[in-house]
């Protein structure tokens, strides 16, 4: 990974390269490779690389195009970018470097915004266009690379962690008790906010426009994609399904492997980092895997099976991978924490703790490894939560079904004597409501269990 930071003052004051600096030294862990810089007065630009596809100076971070009017600080990796390269070689455009960086900048002065829509891939950039003096952001659709921004009256910051934008004086540490409420209905936060009064995540499949000038203190987003769970048309066989999903997901596995630096993979002894490096070995024979599992010595019953050494390891000798295994034991956690908590930034559902080990085994070997995060929401690997909306009587009915499921860490009943102290502040906010805007996509109520269950596969993917 990247990491992304800027300043862009609306009003037309210089930026501080003291202060563009200390937002990107913020996140110098993201990019050991490498810094850079780019200023246009009112415009700063900060990156730090890890360097993966062009690994000499060509690849260095902020990029400027030839005529000077455009410059991109770009986190991710477009896996179809030679493709795009040769579109636009035969366009006319030039290119100094081989990296995807350079093919995101000069597809979009190309195809402008509609670049993203081209872009197979995990990305969050930022692009400066002196010609429209504005300025361009952009997240992939799944939501992979992170982007955080805030307004500070004519400041707008931006950068792929919190840590960045608290790194500028202006911002400061204030609780967002509306963002708290919601974590604690759901242990998670579905809207845009963050537990920081004022920092802002950047929604997953949009773009947006921020011109020079630009008062409102607010992001006009545009959603370029989103997830689309219905049922066909016309249904094929199983056998159809079976042939089309073969090759999807092998198609998505090798172009996932572009890269010049090693690539490893994750493997829990699960089908879907197990599917993944099935296919990958067959294309990098000597692949790297890695696996983290507990100390069984004081484990019993359920606790038995959270450990997946020996799956993994079969999993190993079938593949022909080189593989290296980290055991975790009780106090690993309670050692990590402060890190963990200073990395995460936020309270995150899921595996976080082992995950962070087995990225820190997996660090000491490879810069690329693949993983099968992801796989669960989309091909619903949830079937226990799906019932309870199959059968319904209306869409309210299954709001309500579905929301009451999903109250994780406090009920409505126990919520407003556990905020008392600030009960007046965040009286307001409706969880409900919150949850159901999750929806506001779906073109109609569905009518069928098929649709219901479609309806949750959608809010499990969001």
């Amino acid at each position: 990974m990247c990491g992304i930071a800027g300043i862009f003052n609306l009003n037309g004051k210089p930026v501080s390269p003291v202060t563009l600096r200390k937002m990107t030294d913020a996140i110098a862990h993201r990019g050991p490779d490498g810094e850079g810089f780019f200023i246009d007065n009112f415009l700063g630009f900060g990156h730090r690389r890890l360097a993966i596809i062009d690994l000499t100076p060509a690849g260095h971070q902020p990029r400027t195009s030839p005529c000077g009017n455009f410059a991109i600080t770009f986190n991710g990796e477009i896996y179809n970018f030679r493709e795009l390269r040769a579109l636009l070689e035969s366009a006319g455009h030039v290119f100094s470097s081989r990296t995807d960086t350079e093919v995101v900048l000069h597809a979009y002065i190309e195809w402008g915004k509609s670049c993203v829509e081209r872009f197979n891939g995990m990305f969050a950039f930022a692009i400066w266009d002196k010609t429209r003096q504005s300025l361009f952001l952009a997240r992939d659709r799944y939501g992979i690379k992170p982007l955080y921004y805030t307004f500070q009256g004519p400041k707008f910051l931006f950068g792929s962690e919190q840590k960045a934008l608290l790194s500028h004086e202006i911002v400061k540490r204030e609780l967002d008790l509306e963002a708290l409420l919601e974590y604690f209905t759901f242990q998670n936060i579905f809207t845009d906010k963050t537990l920081l009064k004022g920092i802002y995540l950047f929604p997953a499949g949009c773009r947006a426009w921020l011109p020079l000038g630009d008062s409102a203190g607010k992001l006009s987003l545009e959603r370029y994609w989103d997830f689309d769970f219905r049922e066909p048309e016309t249904m094929r066989t199983e056998d159809e399904y079976a042939e089309e999903l073969d090759f999807l997901f092998r198609q998505a596995v090798k172009r996932q492997l572009v890269s010049d630096v090693d690539v490893g993979a994750y493997l829990s002894g699960g089908m879907d980092s197990g599917s993944i490096t099935a296919v990958a070995t067959k294309e990098l024979p000597y692949m790297k895997t890695f696996t983290c599992g507990f100390d069984l010595n004081s484990a019993s019953g359920l606790e038995l099976g959270f450990d997946e050494r020996s799956k993994a390891e079969y999993m190993s000798y079938l593949f022909k991978t080189e593989h290296y295994e980290m055991v975790l034991k009780a106090g690993d956690m309670e050692r990590i924490m402060a890190r963990l908590a200073w990395h995460l930034e936020e309270p995150r559902v899921g595996q976080s703790y082992p995950n962070f080990y087995a990225a820190q085994l997996a660090s000491k070997f490879v810069k690329v490894v693949l993983s099968g995060g992801g796989g669960d929401e989309l091909f619903g690997g949830y079937p226990w939560r799906y019932y309870r909306a199959a059968v319904c009587t209306s869409f309210d009915d299954y709001i309500d079904r579905y929301y009451l499921y999903w109250q994780r860490l406090a009920s409505n009943s126990t919520l407003k004597e556990l905020f008392k102290p600030v009960w007046k502040q965040v009286e307001h906010v409706w969880t409900r409501d919150i949850f159901k805007s999750v929806f506001h996509r779906r073109n109609q109520a569905p009518c069928t269990p098929e649709e219901y269950i479609n309806h949750s596969l959608y809010f499990e993917a969001k």
